[in-house]
């Protein structure tokens, strides 16, 4: 008998187990469900009402003789009280409609500890990231290398598409920017070294042909002062402009912004300040995820023109007085100075008030079918002062989460 067919069982046996492997023993399937109730009353008509129900499916794979896998996720967001004359809420799509997206759906080849990924896929990159402040996040037609060499972290790729969070599509990264016009995608690039705890650096560039350029860089130094007393200073910097045929505005354009922010830790109390300020030639523009500047709030970013903002808030975990799993979580933002950049007018002078109250079920002696179970409540409230004339914002959301895991699909 041949040798040939003397190995063919043990080759056919060892390939079976491999895809036995991959597609089921060690892949995880995810179900994560949403609930997310909003309501906004702006300064002038409309609000924005509605609640949505949803979430996502996912299946990734194992890694096929530790080189190839796959993965894809599905989401859905629906309407569960959602008035026509109140959409706005980026919960659902315009009209208050409902709809499923195939967000993710990308394969993976990896070796020597580098990976590609190709397709749709998430992106947390610095300005390019999921945003998941809404129903269902950001995702985009990626083909990118991630990995490690050395102590720094890299990502490089190209971005052919977005679906934003309340799309049921993918659009072109121009087109998404605000240039409906024209097809355009995006060379991303970003480095990280460190970690929070200690030290940590991270910077990021994306270049999207006559459209936009922008940088971003940030350090974070934490100093231990005595036990259980920490101290930790941030600062960014982040550039922008237009480039090529400047289709966005129809003539070039660039504006800046940068900040510092310092966090006092005690047990379980945190204390922060932090200071922004945007360039007067331009509002920082933010397409592609949510502004990572420090005075995000839940309504304002913070980044018109010229505008400057100081920020202070607290956070106290109530595991301290024996309610593991319960956050707090308030702050201020005080703005000024904000431009019209083409005008040179002043615009609105904005202050927001941040409430956040977050809950996990993390008691031991909870059943382990309702750990998963996480429930958020947030309310912000805006003054406006504008001309001698004053207006406010309310908004209040509920949201509710609830994901289990099953590895090779057995919880």
């Amino acid at each position: 008998m041949s040798s040939f067919a003397m190995t063919t069982p043990a080759v056919a046996q060892s390939l079976g187990e491999a895809l036995k492997s991959f597609i089921h023993d060690d892949a995880t399937a995810t179900v994560h469900l949403r609930s997310f109730y909003m309501d906004r009353t702006n300064a002038t008509l409309p609000n924005y009402v509605a609640w949505a129900g949803g979430g996502w499916i996912g299946y990734q794979s194992g890694w096929l003789y530790d080189t190839l896998q796959i993965g894809a996720v599905g989401y859905t967001t629906q309407p569960l009280w959602a008035p026509p004359s109140t959409s706005g809420t980026q919960l659902l799509k315009t009209g208050q409609y409902g709809f499923f997206i195939l967000g993710q759906g990308y394969a993976s080849v990896r070796a020597k500890g580098q990976t590609f990924t190709a397709y749709r896929q998430l992106i947390d990159e610095l300005e390019v990231n999921p945003n998941d402040d809404r129903m269902i996040p950001i995702t985009f037609e990626a083909y990118a290398l991630r990995g490690r060499l050395g102590p720094i972290d890299y990502f490089a790729g190209y971005v052919a598409a977005i679906k934003p969070k309340d799309y049921w599509t993918f659009i072109n990264m121009a087109e998404r920017a605000g240039a409906p016009n024209h097809n355009a995608g995006m060379g991303l690039f970003s480095l990280k070294y460190g970690a929070v705890d200690d030290l940590r650096l991270r910077a990021s560039v994306y270049y999207v042909p006559d459209i936009l350029t922008s940088t971003y860089g940030d350090i974070v130094k934490t100093f231990t002062i005595v036990d259980d007393l920490k101290f930790r200073f941030a600062s960014n910097v982040m550039v922008q402009g237009s480039n090529g045929l400047n289709l966005l505005t129809g003539r070039p354009f660039s504006t800046w912004s940068a900040g510092v922010r310092t966090d006092l830790l005690w047990k379980e109390f945190s204390l922060w300040g932090a200071y922004t300020q945007t360039g007067s030639a331009a509002a920082y523009r933010t397409p592609y995820g949510q502004w990572i500047g420090y005075t995000k709030q839940i309504v304002l970013d913070f980044d018109r023109a010229n505008e400057r903002a100081f920020q202070v808030g607290i956070t106290y975990d109530f595991i301290g007085i024996g309610i593991p799993g319960l956050t707090f979580l308030a702050s201020g933002t005080f703005g000024s100075g904000a431009l019209d950049a083409v005008t040179g007018l002043p615009l609105p002078q904005n202050n927001e008030y941040d409430f956040d109250l977050m809950y996990q079920v993390a008691a031991k002696s909870a059943p382990e079918w309702l750990k998963p179970l996480r429930l958020r409540g947030r309310m912000a409230h805006v003054d406006q002062w504008f001309n001698g004339a004053y207006a406010q914002i309310n908004d209040y959301r509920v949201i509710l989460n609830y994901e289990v895991n099953f590895k090779g699909f057995r919880r």
